[in-house]
């Protein structure tokens, strides 16, 4: 009996241990997606997700394309933005297997900047910003052996980092824990910031595009994470729809490249159902596309999240989601 006593005891005092330290990691962590995390996490049916990271962020607004696309098909549908500040593709796949554990969509919309190129010093920051707020399980362990090269203790147990936050907490840190008020309903909205970045006179936006045969293949790991998350996808039954937002140039990526490597995907992932493709580089002169919808290089402002979404709304009621025929009456 005293054996069972002690076996118990131990058993319980791990299990209050863990508790007491998921909730202390949890306090300490980074907060800046955690708020998205606890949305989607918490929320209702999800139709569509966009995933991407600041590009996505700043130019889909994914309030206005619920409210049109409700309104265009006769049904409610709601879209969560979650892109992730840096994400590429390589965390890509294991953040989607992780939170398709709380939602499965009909729809994945992909912004194609996530195949920039991830450069060996970058991948500790964006591990962190893809996987920290995720729970510790099989899959984290494989993301992190995957996308951290070295010291990745930190990155199965975040805490391991953030512990020393003790005195720069603030009310926040544990407001955003438990009110629902701070966790945004659609996700990421874009940008609404009225700033235009100069003309350089240039004519970038003018320029011819590249036909469709001019190819950028994307790298080793890119197409091994990709064609897992396609895998994940088929299985699930989600379509997927790869969309690039117009900009300039970032991290030595820029649209004209950026269009070649669309080309690549169109060439050898697009489908024409399951899979589909909007490049919006390829639409300057339709959308109008200028400096005056850009407030930097890498990104739209209010001008460009308006035209982006615009376009992206009328292609997803034609193609995608189109009206439901008993919802419209």
């Amino acid at each position: 009996m005293r054996v069972v006593r002690k076996t118990v005891a131990v058993i319980l005092f791990v299990l209050i241990g863990g508790l007491l330290f998921s909730a202390m990691q949890e306090v300490f962590v980074d907060k800046s997606s955690y708020p998205h995390y606890r949305a989607w996490k918490a929320g209702e049916d999800i139709n569509v997700l966009v995933l991407g990271n600041s590009h996505a962020d700043n130019g889909i607004r994914a309030g206005d394309l619920s409210l049109g696309l409700t309104e265009s098909t006769g049904r409610d549908i709601r879209v969560f933005n979650y892109a992730v500040y840096g994400m590429r593709m390589e965390q890509m796949y294991y953040f989607v297997r992780e939170i398709f554990n709380n939602h499965v969509p009909e729809l994945v919309i992909l912004e194609t900047y996530a195949f920039c190129p991830l450069a060996d010093g970058d991948r500790e920051i964006l591990a962190r910003r893809a996987f920290d707020v995720l729970p510790f399980n099989r899959n984290k362990v494989e993301a992190v052996n995957y996308c951290v090269l070295e010291e990745r203790e930190s990155f199965y147990l975040p805490f391991l980092t953030y512990h020393s936050r003790w005195e720069s907490l603030t009310p926040y840190d544990f407001m955003v824990l438990y009110d629902s008020s701070l966790w945004p309903r659609y996700g990421s909205n874009g940008t609404y910031t009225g700033e235009i970045m100069e003309d350089p006179g240039d004519g970038w936006f003018q320029q011819a595009i590249p036909v469709p045969g001019e190819l950028r293949e994307i790298t080793p790991s890119e197409k091994e994470c990709l064609e897992k998350l396609l895998l994940l996808l088929e299985e699930k039954q989600v379509t997927l729809l790869f969309a690039s937002v117009p900009f300039k140039s970032q991290m030595g990526l820029n649209s004209i490249e950026q269009i070649k490597i669309n080309n690549y995907l169109r060439e050898n992932y697009v489908n024409g159902s399951t899979v589909q493709m909007l490049d919006m580089n390829r639409l300057w002169g339709e959308l109008d596309f200028d400096y005056d919808d850009l407030y930097n290089a890498g990104h739209v402002n209010g001008s460009g999240a308006n035209k982006v979404t615009a376009c992206l709304l009328e292609y997803l009621g034609e193609f995608l989601l189109p009206a439901d025929p008993i919802g419209q009456e």
